[in-house]
């Protein structure tokens, strides 16, 4: 009896020390719970919220090719990867169009930089693209003219 008053205690301490779930346990087990908040699953422990920050956006800026399978896109927000030599390159890469086709500037035999706009699938907290949906070729002056981008 000693034993089982001592782990009643015990449990109502864990219970009190990592917030106990509020209501009665018929109203939480029908009550719907999200993933990625507390209590959801872990009566009342801290639960790291997942955010789901991918999603596909229109970006303008300027469109690097330096290298052979070297690309990447320079808009106002950062540099963001689609390809790099011997690496990964990003879905829909070679679905783009002629890239060269509204003004190339060739730095590097026929490699360079253009302006572009691109509908891509990213993660904007860690800059990476994971699809490319589509990509249109814009003239050096849009990109030029655009104080919010780097220069190339």
């Amino acid at each position: 009896m000693k034993t089982l008053l001592c782990l009643a205690a015990s449990v109502a301490f864990a219970l009190a020390a990592c917030g106990s779930p509020e209501g009665n346990a018929a109203e939480n087990a029908a009550s719907p719970v999200k993933a990625g908040t507390p209590n959801a699953g872990n009566a009342g422990s801290p639960v790291k919220a997942e955010a789901k920050t991918a999603q596909t956006e229109r970006r303008c800026g300027w469109l690097h090719n330096p290298t052979p399978g070297n690309w990447w896109l320079a808009d106002r927000d950062g540099q963001w990867i689609l390809g790099t030599q011997g690496g990964d390159q990003t879905p829909g890469m070679d679905e783009m169009p002629d890239m060269t086709t509204a003004g190339w500037n060739q730095t590097n035999g026929h490699y360079g930089h253009g302006c572009a706009c691109m509908s891509l699938t990213v993660d904007s907290a860690t800059l990476r693209v994971t699809r490319i949906a589509d990509a249109e070729p814009r003239p050096l002056a849009q990109c030029s003219a655009d104080r919010a981008l780097p220069k190339p």
